[in-house]
């Protein structure tokens, strides 16, 4: 009994010691295999360095370039990717995609049927920073695929945002409409204005994270046009809709009537309290130092700090918080007071 025991046991540790030695073999015989492939590419990079360059920088190709090989491919595209990080010119830009379509189009559009996530993503990152425009149908393609990973949607969204496709549209709204706002922020920043004003129309239908995208994009853009517009949401909208709205307003630093506005001083949620008094300090509207005064007493100390650093950007703006820290009983208002007068010392 105890023999037959032994004897499995001899086995079984003589038939794991096997796999081990060949999962060994393997990866050895794998890393010799990848140290081959990274010196044939150096190799390749080489060859290819001196007419590229020259190409990208005077439009002549001394020494015909026609990659076929896995290897002189992947020379190619590293090569474009170092030269990209290095020439600043439009030009040379221009060049660098004008070989990238010619040499790896057909290269990616391989890369991008493969079964490997790496692949597939390796191939979206180089499309996107050659701006290899033919490809657009091969990437709208990976949505057919049912395993498409959330990171490769995404990816392939600002891809289609960046090539200004007439399909970004309706993906957005009727396929991928539950994204973060920071998502979508990141796509929509990479629209031209004629396509972005599509997602301005489509206003309403489209869910809170998106809204607010739209408001942030045009807050970081700080485009007078959409003043207008932003405003009608704010008087439209409720919650936090409205308070984005209230913000963009403050970040473009424009209102046709600050009048309008002020009442927010007083209201319930510290929120508007708090973007009312930044909107005052921003447009340097005198006749908010008085409300500014009250919020720096604001139960909520962002808003205090806000109203204090409101209070700051006018020209007197010391002045009054030296008053308030000699004058006020509040506690926590000549504390903000004191902050704000010493910010920046």
């Amino acid at each position: 009994m105890l023999t037959s025991e032994l004897y499995g046991l001899t086995l079984a540790a003589t038939g794991l010691l096997s796999i081990l030695f060949i999962l060994l073999f393997y990866l050895l015989v794998r890393k010799a295999f990848s140290i081959r492939e990274r010196n044939q590419i150096e190799i390749e990079k080489k060859q290819y360095e001196e007419p590229i360059f020259t190409f990208l920088v005077d439009g002549q190709l001394k020494r015909g370039v026609t990659p076929s090989t896995f290897t002189q491919k992947k020379a190619v595209e590293e090569l474009l990717a170092k030269f990209a990080g290095l020439l600043e010119g439009e030009q040379e830009k221009k060049r660098i995609f004008e070989l990238a379509q010619i040499h790896l189009s057909d290269f990616y559009r391989i890369r991008l049927k493969s079964r490997k996530w790496s692949d597939r993503m390796n191939a979206l990152f180089h499309i996107e920073d050659f701006k290899i425009r033919s490809l657009e149908g091969n990437i709208i393609s990976l949505f057919e695929k049912k395993k498409i990973t959330r990171d490769e949607a995404i990816h392939v969204l600002r891809i289609l945002a960046a090539f200004q496709s007439k399909e970004i549209y309706s993906l957005l709204l009727d396929r991928f409409n539950s994204l973060s706002t920071y998502e979508y922020r990141n796509i929509l920043t990479r629209l031209d204005e004629n396509h972005f004003d599509q997602f301005v129309l489509g206003f309403n239908k489209c869910g809170i994270p998106m809204q607010s995208a739209i408001l942030d994009v045009m807050g970081t853009e700080r485009k007078l046009k959409y003043v207008s517009f932003i405003e009608s949401v704010f008087r439209a909208y409720s919650g936090e809709i409205k308070i984005r709205a209230l913000k963009t307003l403050g970040e473009i630093g424009y209102v046709k009537d600050i009048d309008l506005y002020l009442p927010l001083c007083k209201s319930a949620k510290w929120e508007e309290r708090m973007m009312a008094a930044k909107l005052i300090g921003v447009l340097r509207e005198r006749k908010g130092i008085p409300d500014l005064k009250a919020l720096l007493h604001d139960s909520n100390w962002w808003v205090r700090s806000q109203a204090g650093q409101s209070i700051k950007s006018f020209s007197d703006g010391e002045k009054v918080l030296q008053s308030i820290l000699e004058t006020s009983s509040d506690t926590f208002a000549r504390d903000m007071a004191w902050e704000w007068l010493h910010k920046g010392d």
